[in-house]
């Protein structure tokens, strides 16, 4: 029984759980009544007669159970679509308001993984766990009709029919287990296989790295195969245990009974059809517990991952965006402090940073990877909250609640930056996007269209450039730049240097430069040199010899 699926369901249909239990009734009685109505047919066939009135009670029959059927599918179908769309935005915009440190604390892999291929394995079984609904109402219709037939015959195909469902229920522990094992296999094949298309370059750069990997993923997929292989021989094996009881049960009816009981022999064949009137819907049962079984370990996934991400997420404003906070003089770090989670006490961190950061000027960090320039850059843009210390700004302390409005504040370009397929959340001009092309020296390579950008299929310098024209559009008062220039040529470098920041700086922008160039470090107003998570040494422009 799949109690995760049943509840999700259940909190995500509403009132339309109702017309779904209606209408699986209505098709279930249905169904038993053409089996009721066959068999009084039979018998009159069998006496040499014609009912027409038995035609038409099969022919309403035959409607409601066609019209019950159909609008349960139906409904179902829209149900469970429904509930997933739900779902997975519900799971993105929590995503898009949850802290950036989201993605250690609960890991990308994971996220996708419940998005995508959870998401996929419930809608898939929808159309087989309702038709295995419909089979249960089904099968418990014909044996109210069993009961009022013959209640030894009743009794009797009640207990052979619940020994062999314990006896499959005892090998379904095993089936569940191993089709666990098989997800978890899958999930380190894609895993594997995203290695190699991701890091093709590096791959056909090293034999021995490619045969290790090659390797490594035939081991994995010779799991998978193996596990495949014993699931699907539990499933065969139940599969022939529960056709091969039915059997049995036929012979009881035929060979056992009407020995035993007196006046039974003349039901028997009415009690053999309805016996094989009953076998595929008890078939489509047992070939939806695997099913069934899945789809619930989807579900339990889908709701782990939706806790864990609301014990990180933010509360969204309702119905307004966050308003910026006021900036005309400093942002200080007093004593700021930032460990990634589950850092060790040996391991990185940064802090206690004391730094003060002028209105209107360049500010550039410099230190060696490691140093801590990129967690900084994060911490001081609101995007990871400080362990310890206060960021403040025109002298207020932020707190976390009141991140979101410090974020507003910026425009930034990380090492690590993504590029969007749209201006997304930015009004801009034809004419003023098109400049912004020529300025970066990039319209012969992109263009924008109401399509979005009409390729990224770009060099990581020529992406950083069309990043460039997003952040500039956005027009936020403090821009933030990561080692933007590493990957320009010479000649657009010093450009960057040279001439757009004191551009930038005229316009009374607030620039901060993580940067590697120190032959343009005059530029810059203030140079904080980092090492190790710590500020070395602080030098203005007004104390330079």
């Amino acid at each position: 029984m799949p109690k995760i699926l049943l509840a999700l369901l259940s909190r995500e249909a509403g009132e339309s759980r109702r017309d779904i239990l209606i209408a699986l009734l209505i098709s279930g009685i249905a169904n038993t009544a053409i089996l009721i109505i066959i068999n009084k047919a039979s018998a009159s066939i069998a006496d040499g007669g014609f009912n027409l009135r038995l035609l038409g009670f099969f022919v309403v029959a035959l409607g409601l159970y066609i019209t019950g059927l159909r609008y349960t599918f139906d409904a179902a179908t829209r149900i469970f679509e429904q509930m997933l769309t739900r779902i997975r935005v519900r799971l993105t915009e929590r995503i898009a308001n949850s802290e950036l440190l989201l993605l250690h604390a609960v890991g990308r892999p994971r996220i996708f993984q419940a998005i995508t291929v959870d998401i996929a394995i419930i809608s898939e079984s929808q159309g087989l766990l309702v038709a295995a609904a419909h089979s249960v109402v089904m099968i418990a219709c014909t044996g109210i009709y069993v009961l009022l037939v013959s209640v030894p015959a009743f009794l009797t195909i009640v207990g052979v029919i619940g020994v062999g469902i314990l006896l499959y229920l005892s090998r379904a522990e095993e089936l569940n287990r191993l089709i666990g094992a098989s997800v978890s296999e899958e999930v380190r094949v894609i895993a594997l296989i995203s290695d190699v298309i991701d890091g093709l370059k590096e791959v056909k750069l090293s034999h021995a790295r490619r045969s290790e990997m090659v390797e490594e993923l035939g081991k994995v997929t010779d799991r998978l195969r193996d596990i495949k292989m014993r699931t699907a021989g539990v499933y065969n094996r139940n599969a022939v245990f529960s056709q091969s009881f039915f059997y049995v049960l036929l012979a009881v009816i035929v060979f056992v009974l009407p020995h035993m009981l007196d006046g039974f022999a003349p039901i028997a064949p009415e009690l053999v059809a309805t016996v094989l009137f009953i076998f595929g819907p008890i078939s489509t049962v047992v070939t939806a517990i695997p099913a069934a079984a899945k789809a619930d370990r989807a579900a339990s996934s889908l709701l782990s991952i939706e806790l864990e991400i609301d014990r990180v997420a933010a509360t969204p404003a309702v119905g307004r965006a966050p308003r910026r906070l006021p900036f005309r003089r400093t942002i200080e770090c007093r004593g700021i402090e930032f460990h990634y989670p589950g850092t060790d006490a040996g391991q990185f961190s940064i802090g206690p940073i004391d730094l003060t950061l002028r209105h209107g000027e360049i500010t550039m960090l410099v230190g060696g990877n490691g140093s801590g320039k990129t967690t900084l850059l994060k911490v001081i843009a609101g995007l990871y909250p400080p362990a310890r210390g206060v960021l403040a700004v025109d002298g207020k302390p932020v707190s976390v609640s009141r991140l979101p409005n410090l974020r507003e504040l910026y425009g930034a370009i990380f090492s690590d930056f993504h590029l969007f397929g749209k201006l997304y959340g930015i009004e801009a001009e034809e004419d003023a996007i098109a400049a912004q092309f020529d300025q970066m020296q990039i319209a012969d390579k992109v263009g924008y269209t109401a399509d979005g950008f009409t390729t990224r299929d770009l060099s990581t310098g020529q992406r950083k450039r069309v990043a460039m024209i997003v952040a500039l559009l956005e027009d936020r008062p403090v821009l933030i730049f990561d080692e933007w220039a590493a990957e320009q040529d010479p000649e657009f470098r010093q450009y960057f240097y040279e001439e757009l920041l004191p551009e930038l700086k005229s316009r009374g922008k607030t620039l901060i430069v993580a940067s590697h160039d120190d032959r343009y470090f005059g530029v810059a107003d203030m140079v904080v040199k980092m090492e190790l998570g710590h500020i070395q040494s602080v030098t203005r422009r007004e104390d330079k010899p």
